[in-house]
């Protein structure tokens, strides 16, 4: 519960910029490679690299002290967002929200796997993601009212407060879980990196899912933006109408891959990953349906098909790579996800729509986002999809190897 409520807030706050990034850009008159930055890479940054030291951290000492002091941090940086008053100062705020955010992921991941067996992992993780994504959803709906109602500045001041609340709660409140040990029974000093850089289906699996998380994260940035663009959508139409149809359809999918992931689990680890292969090839034509349609609704019907399919295996790869990794290196594994998945995914693709969106725009206008944005799915979906099978592969050889 607190690791879910935490992982609320931790979406909440990072998609707030994103439900106001147009009202940002006005009163600043930044470009679209400005709003990246502001949406992407000054919060992905630091939420990466800090991933990996505090990953290796949390294999090591208190995870929820670590967490509740990360809330703290990110919910001061939240508040201070509201208060800035340069884009200089906005960008600073944003990297210190990702620096504290960077801790949530490596933390949660690291305790679903301690409190629940491999088989049952992938429900596990996908009832902490969906606390994540229905933040997508108080986001939208919450902030962008706010936003719409009293300014954006008032929407970031708001949002700080409450995890300063929840980081006390925790520190007080949260047990910490036992830790699995490792089956060599070998001691907890271990090299973490050198353990996981040796294992070739997980640094597959890692460097699949880093280009696949453009699809889950990387387009969450832009799409709102879309629809203001291409279908004339308002603030607040964006918040009642495309916000619930991507946080529904994440929340839906999150929890259909922790079902379906615990009967794929059952059957093997590779079964888990050769679904993640299979769900970034599917999910291309969904979303040309979303870029390429002219009605409106059919779009936002097409937007919750993709986002709910792509979140199935969101589960079945965090319980796939916990699996995989040595037990000793859980937090630097997810640390390490968390870095190369938001630099790859969440910061470099995105940041290539943004350019190649502004290259095209003295051509295509308004549209130059539309084709940027299809560009971008079906380029990188084809790619993870096929490393994602490669991972698999290499898990099928290993396992026979072992037989």
């Amino acid at each position: 519960a607190f690791i879910t409520a935490g992982f609320f807030l931790s979406y909440f706050d990072r998609i707030l910029m994103v439900v106001v990034a147009e009202a940002v850009k006005g009163e600043f008159s930044l470009s679209d490679k400005e709003v990246s930055i502001l949406t992407g890479a000054a919060f992905i940054l630091l939420y990466s690299l800090g991933g990996v030291p505090l990953g290796w951290a949390l294999d090591r000492f208190s995870r929820k002290g670590m967490l509740a002091g990360a809330l703290a941090l990110w919910s001061a940086a939240t508040f201070a967002c509201g208060l800035a008053g340069s884009f200089i100062a906005l960008t600073i705020s944003r990297a210190i929200v990702g620096l504290g955010e960077a801790v949530i992921v490596p933390a949660g991941t690291s305790i679903v796997s301690d409190q629940f067996p491999p088989e049952r992992r992938p429900l596990g993780s996908s009832m902490f993601y969906a606390g994540g994504l229905v933040g997508v959803l108080a986001a939208f709906v919450g902030g962008s009212w706010v936003a719409a109602e009293y300014g954006w500045r008032t929407a970031f001041l708001v949002a700080g407060p409450p995890g300063l609340i929840l980081g006390a709660l925790m520190l007080f409140f949260m047990p910490e879980p036992v830790r699995e040990r490792a089956t060599d029974r070998q001691g907890p000093k271990v090299n973490s990196y050198a353990l996981i850089a040796s294992n070739r289906p997980l640094v597959w699996l890692l460097a699949a899912q880093s280009i696949a998380t453009f699809a889950s994260v990387g387009l969450m940035s832009w799409l709102p933006m879309f629809f203001i663009r291409s279908h004339g959508m308002s603030l607040k139409e964006i918040g009642l109408l495309f916000g619930p149809a991507l946080a529904c359809g994440s929340v839906f999918g999150v929890l259909l891959g922790g079902w379906l992931g615990n009967r794929l689990a059952s059957r093997s680890t590779g079964a888990l990953v050769v679904w993640c292969g299979l769900v970034v090839f599917a999910i291309v034509p969904l979303y040309l349906a979303t870029f390429w349609v002219g009605s409106q609704a059919v779009a936002l019907l097409a937007t919750f098909a993709a986002t709910a399919l792509t979140l199935t295996y969101t589960p079945c790869y965090t319980a796939a790579s916990q699996t995989i990794c040595d037990p000793r290196t859980r937090g630097a594994t997810a640390g390490i996800a968390n870095f190369v998945n938001n630099v790859v995914g969440g910061a470099i693709c995105t940041y290539v729509v943004g350019a190649m969106s502004d290259a095209w725009r003295p051509t295509a206008g308004e549209e130059s986002l539309r084709y940027a944005l299809t560009v971008g799915v079906i380029g990188f979906c084809i790619v993870a999809g096929c490393m994602f099978f490669r991972s698999a592969a290499l898990l099928k050889r290993q396992a026979q190897g072992r037989a």
